[in-house]
């Protein structure tokens, strides 16, 4: 077949899938994916024929697509930050409204050496990141799944990233101060849970979901242990939901912190706390 006719039937298996709201653009997607070529070169090359493993490799993929796994596991990678990082069913697929935490980190003054820790790193997306945008800095993480401390320290050892990884429940094994804290915690309230996209709610960790009833109980728990990891003028970046603002403030208030920034994500939400260590 070619890649125009796999392109058609592709499209034709996802739109009698699980609801998926653009499946021409998901088949192309998965297509070029499959090739080991950007859907661009497809558009280029549509009356070439495909090999008969490809086209073994892409239908199988389309079953798993319109059954409603999530893209991104069914090829392992997704991207971040403009690398790609290996994704599994172990670690929450990286977001692009997270990458908004790279962004204050590297506008924020730190030490030409900061030292720097990524709480609940799943993936090491943001560890990985920092450690290679930094170059001086010295990067832990850790995460309470050792499931996704593996897949985040393969991500390290494959990106050329220096990050020391450790699988604890949030910060409470870490010591040290640091001047930069880092942390995309579950934030998902209670009652939204069973609203997510399947997708989401079957296949991805629940435990990277989660966050209580109003969606920020670990927030406030992470935040009571901020001010003995900070050292004196570090900074501190939560990613949080629309939802978790009014629930942080009493948290915020008895941190002793400072907050000096709210960053917004391409929707116009407040999704990224920054504070900082007077």
């Amino acid at each position: 077949m070619t890649i125009a006719q796999l392109q058609a039937e592709g499209a034709a298996a996802l739109t009698a899938g699980d609801g998926l709201p653009n499946p021409r653009r998901e088949a192309r997607w998965l297509l070029a994916r499959a090739l080991g070529q950007t859907e661009a070169w497809l558009l280029a090359h549509a009356e070439e024929p495909v090999a008969a493993a490809t086209e073994a490799l892409f239908r199988t993929w389309l079953s798993r697509r319109a059954a409603g796994e999530p893209a991104h596991y069914i090829v392992g990678s997704c991207p971040f930050w403009g690398r790609l990082f290996a994704v599994t069913p172990a670690v929450l697929i990286p977001r692009p409204e997270t990458e908004l935490i790279v962004e204050c980190a590297l506008t924020v003054p730190e030490p030409e050496r900061p030292r720097i820790l990524d709480v609940g790193t799943g993936s090491g997306c943001l560890a990985v990141t920092l450690a290679l945008e930094l170059p001086g800095a010295s990067v832990a993480a850790t995460d309470v799944s050792p499931e996704a401390v593996a897949v985040a320290a393969a991500n390290a050892r494959a990106l050329g990233a220096s990050v020391r990884f450790t699988a604890g429940d949030l910060a409470a094994h870490v010591r040290g101060e640091f001047d930069l804290v880092v942390a995309n915690l579950p934030y998902v309230p209670a009652d939204e849970i069973p609203g997510l996209a399947v997708e989401i709610r079957a296949h991805e960790p629940h435990v990277a979901l989660a966050g209580g009833e109003d969606g920020a109980d670990l927030l406030r728990t992470f935040m009571a242990d901020l001010p003995r990891l900070l050292a004196p003028g570090g900074h501190a970046m939560l990613e949080m939901g629309p939802r978790q603002r009014a629930g942080l403030r009493a948290a915020v208030a008895a941190s002793g912190l400072v907050e000096i920034h709210r960053g917004l994500d391409h929707a116009g939400i407040e999704r990224v706390l920054v504070l900082r260590k007077a």
